[in-house]
């Protein structure tokens, strides 16, 4: 018999059922809809993701997912904000990362892990994922050609590599990270190098433990060295350089006055949404070393905005006429070698490859071009290389 005290449940309501449908499509549009919008990524502090081109290649579809969901997941909406709420939660009491992004050290100190699938670990602290023979064959190639194409518009070129910040403070990390199990890609590197000796590369590695011991050198809670570190390696890039610059001259780190400040928000905790105080330095740089527009058209290729290319004039002994190509890590060193160069033109670009950088460095009568870049980017520079190569 039906039962006749039987109600009319919500979902036998087509109302009910539309609702559903479109709580579900707001939850998929809404954010998506704020990450491609550039008012709505302002207003909501939200990144724009890096979705990868899609390839039919096998290997290329079954990385697709894994990669795209990393980008969606660190581009979502208030992300870092609603991390924050819970943050203090993570990090005070149970001692672990709000995001999966950013380790934590001891003292105070943070590291950066990368998305999980750049293997930023593996590839450059614990020795897992090692670069494959043509992957070093490539760097090889890449570096004499560099090499040998300055060399025609007679300019040196000289390739510098810093550090990540676990290359130089490992023992900070957390015992989890486990034990280095061979060589790191920059290991490799060094070592395959030997058999091009033409190539200019410099390892700050040693440079920067030997002097870990007088100051920090790297910030607690960002990924970049700081001013002191900056100097080390500036100090170190000089000694390479003056049997070719003759009289090229190096500011001690006492000539910039350097007054100790506090800084907050730095990159590591602006990811976790929270401020940590950490030590910084306010330096007094030469007049000389004031930014000022570059005298010629930039080609788009090397264009940017964070900073804008400019160039410096301090007319210091060597008689270096410098280009500098530079990823982040750059912005503290850059100063410090414009100040021992009679000239240089500065470009925020990394992993460029194109003639335009050739082209602009012989208009500009460049005899020295400085590439500064990060460890952890070695494969991204890899990769760059390979699509303007195919292009």
């Amino acid at each position: 018999m039906p039962d006749n005290h039987a109600v009319n449940r919500p979902d036998s309501c087509p109302i009910w059922s539309l609702l559903r449908v479109a709580i579900f499509y707001l939850a998929l549009c809404v954010p998506m809809t704020v990450m491609l919008i550039p008012s709505l990524r302002t207003w909501t502090g939200t990144r724009k993701p890096e979705f990868p081109s899609w390839s039919w290649r096998v290997g290329d579809m079954r990385r697709y997912p894994p990669i795209f969901e990393e980008q969606f997941n660190s581009a979502l909406p208030l992300r870092v904000k609603i991390a924050a709420v819970s943050g203090r939660l993570y990090t005070n009491w149970l001692r672990i990362s709000p995001i999966p992004e950013v380790i934590l050290g001891t003292d105070g100190w943070l590291y950066y892990a990368g998305l999980r699938t750049n293997k930023l670990l593996d590839r450059d602290l614990r020795g897992r994922d090692p670069f494959s023979q043509d992957e070093l064959d490539h760097w090889r190639r890449l570096l004499i050609e560099r090499t040998r194409r300055f060399r025609t518009i007679g300019a040196r070129y000289v390739l510098v590599i810093a550090p990540n910040k676990e290359s130089i403070y490992p023992e900070h990390l957390p015992a989890w990270i486990g034990p280095k199990l061979g060589p790191s890609r920059l290991d490799q590197l060094m070592a395959f190098l030997k058999s091009a000796p033409e190539a200019t590369v410099i390892d700050l590695r040693a440079s920067l433990i030997a002097d870990k011991g007088l100051e920090i050198l790297y910030y607690k809670t960002d990924t970049h060295w700081n001013p002191r570190g900056a100097h080390t390696a500036y100090r170190e890039i000089a000694r390479i350089l003056e049997p070719y610059f003759p009289g090229l001259s190096v500011r001690s780190w006492a000539s910039f006055n350097p007054k100790v400040i506090e800084r907050q928000s730095m990159d590591i905790a602006r990811m976790m949404g929270l401020e940590f105080p950490d030590e910084d330095f306010k330096l007094a740089y030469s007049a000389c070393a004031e930014r000022q527009p570059i005298p010629i058209p930039i080609p788009e290729a090397l264009q940017s905005t964070t900073p804008s290319p400019y160039s410096t004039r301090c007319h210091a002994p060597g008689n270096i006429n410098a280009v500098i190509f530079q990823d982040s890590f750059g912005w503290a060193l850059a100063p410090f070698l414009e100040e021992s160069f009679r000239s240089a033109a500065n470009f925020d670009r990394m992993g460029w490859n194109n003639a335009a950088g050739y082209d602009l460095s012989e208009t500009l009568k460049a005899n020295l071009v400085v590439e500064i870049l990060v460890e952890r980017n070695l494969s991204t520079v890899l990769r760059y290389a390979e699509l303007s190569h195919s292009h």
